[in-house]
């Protein structure tokens, strides 16, 4: 139904850029037999080494970071606070650690999943918005890291 994004699409250097031509992109689940679909509506690029914001600050490399060192298009998921799985895509060259956080999403199929993973009685606008909330809506873990 939808075609996957070529790797190429990854591993372009602007990720500012990146960020902006992943919004209004499908992105699609199928997590414990459960199927969803999504449009990314929120994103936010890490450009390290030099973003302070980004966990590969200063070229910081941890078993956390590795992943920011890998060639783009795989996902980079953590546990934040301790409480919620954030996912975040991977983008650029081998060794430039770059990645892009999702922030928002707009539910197109699924969900009834997205429902019962976030425990809602009712469909409102806080289904998918927000990096914690909206992984635990998608079923994404730290399971889904290097994916």
């Amino acid at each position: 139904m939808y075609n996957k994004l070529p790797t190429s699409f990854y591993i372009r250097e602007d990720v500012h850029q990146l960020s902006k031509e992943l919004l209004g992109k499908v992105l699609v689940t199928k997590i414990e037999g459960m199927y969803t679909s999504v449009i990314i509506t929120e994103t936010e690029a890490y450009q390290a080494p030099e973003d302070k914001a980004s966990h590969a600050y200063n070229n910081r490399r941890t078993p956390r970071t590795e992943l920011f060192y890998y060639t783009g298009g795989i996902g980079y998921v953590y546990l934040c606070y301790g409480i919620h799985n954030v996912f975040n895509v991977v983008t650029n060259k081998e060794n430039i650690p770059h990645a892009i956080l999702i922030r928002s999403l707009k539910p197109i199929d699924g969900i009834e999943a997205m429902m019962v993973r976030r425990n809602k009685k009712k469909f409102d606008k806080t289904l998918t918005i927000g990096p914690g909330v909206l992984s635990q809506a998608l079923g994404i873990n730290k399971l889904h890291n290097k994916i």
